[in-house]
């Protein structure tokens, strides 16, 4: 079987399940200034993510487990079937990256290149570590809620055309508030991604 046909091949079970635990709950009762609530996250640099991710398209659907620890620039990102068996791991920094997957090795410059290449996926990698977070760019468009949190963003980079980035389910991890509910969609590509964070922890 090929890279792109085991990186797709998912179970639909999956799939479902992070589609349920991904419904709206009741909001929590958060109030925080936005500009330092912004200033918080932009101090988080060490950081690890645990939960579940499932990527659809109009061709396919694909879930996994989502393990993701991030130290800065560097990064590390597995996802596993729910029986634990590895599917893709990749890690890098700003200047390369390298992805195992199917007993095959890659290496590329840029993250969402090699992605690309292998599975036909565009999705703009180096962005993920700020907008996982609920983190605007300077360049940004956000919708906040009343609350002070991002419920929307709206990102401008020459890689981020066409993305929509939604958020809900904000819990408070240590002193700052953080989405365990991130939905980033791409209508003009037909392309959506929706994470449900079990567990954020800060480094």
């Amino acid at each position: 079987m090929s890279v792109r046909s085991n990186l797709h091949f998912v179970l639909f079970i999956l799939m479902s399940a992070l589609l349920s635990a991904c419904a709206t709950p009741p909001p929590s009762h958060i109030q925080v200034n936005s500009k330092e609530h912004q200033g918080k996250l932009s101090e988080i640099q060490q950081w690890n993510l645990k939960g579940r991710m499932a990527f659809k398209s109009a061709d396919e659907k694909f879930s996994a487990n989502l393990n993701w620890q991030q130290i800065e620039d560097s990064y590390h990102l597995s996802l596993n079937t729910m029986l634990g068996i590895n599917i893709l791991s990749m890690h890098g920094d700003k200047d390369s990256v390298e992805l195992d997957a199917d007993g095959e090795h890659y290496q590329d410059t840029d993250a969402s290149h090699l992605i690309w290449r292998i599975t036909g996926w565009q999705i703009p990698v180096s962005q993920f570590s700020f907008w996982i977070k609920g983190q605007a760019g300077p360049t940004d468009q956000a919708i906040y809620e009343q609350s002070g949190v991002v419920n929307q963003l709206i990102p401008h980079c020459d890689t981020c055309v066409g993305w929509l980035i939604s958020y809900s389910d904000y819990r408070q991890v240590g002193d700052v508030w953080l989405p365990h509910n991130i939905k980033l969609n791409n209508s003009p590509l037909g392309n959506q991604i929706l994470i449900r964070v079990n567990k954020w922890t800060i480094q």
